[in-house]
């Protein structure tokens, strides 16, 4: 007779990733860089109670911003985050209560999309307005924001399966760990953390 079946092995969590190509690389790009969500410094939203933390900032060589990499925590119904007006923006969702999403700063632009875990969503505006449709769960709403110049071609944002063959990328690659921590090589990315790669293929940054 045959034995009644075990439960299903969790399922390993797919994790993000960030690659911005350079058109120059260098030829020594420099180790990898761990960074902890837990050392990065607080700044308040722009309106509603919550904060922003840089993980990354890519400049130009006049020091404009190309696009920054931010963790978003949201603990108020509603919060907004204004940038300047040539930056639109890509949005995960990672932990907490559910989210709504909706461009620009005005409460008249309709509902929102929910933001789903697993998926990246798109904002084509400067400005962008978080609601939380069930405040009374409790806690913060966690996600993580890359905003991006429109004036450049931006990196890209996209889930990756731990077994996913990488391929070499000539410029900056960054893997966050957000649902559980990431085996590379020898070492381990701990959850709440991002492995910067190539940290100089790209033009200079600031923090």
């Amino acid at each position: 007779m045959r034995g009644a079946a075990g439960p299903e092995p969790a399922a390993t969590p797919a994790h993000l990733v960030l690659v911005d190509v350079a058109s120059r690389p260098p030829a020594d790009p420099g180790p990898p860089q761990l960074v902890r969500f837990t050392d990065l410094v607080r700044q308040p939203l722009d309106r509603g109670r919550g904060s922003v933390r840089d993980v990354w900032t890519s400049t130009d060589v006049d020091r404009r911003i190309r696009w920054r990499l931010q963790v978003v925590d949201l603990r108020d119904a509603a919060g907004l985050i204004a940038a300047p007006d040539d930056m639109n923006h890509a949005i995960v969702g990672f932990a907490g209560p559910q989210v709504a999403v909706r461009a620009g700063g005005n409460e008249l632009n309709g509902p929102g999309r929910i933001l789903h875990r697993d998926e990246v969503l798109t904002v084509r505006e400067s400005s962008v307005r978080l609601s939380r449709p069930r405040l009374r769960a409790s806690g913060s709403s966690s996600m993580i924001l890359l905003s991006y110049s429109t004036s450049e071609d931006p990196p890209t944002l996209n889930f990756e399966q731990p077994d996913t063959a990488q391929d070499p990328a000539d410029g900056l690659r960054i893997t966050l760990a957000l649902r559980g921590p990431i085996r590379r090589g020898d070492g381990e990315v701990p959850q709440g953390a991002a492995l910067v790669s190539a940290p100089f293929a790209v033009p200079p940054r600031y923090r």
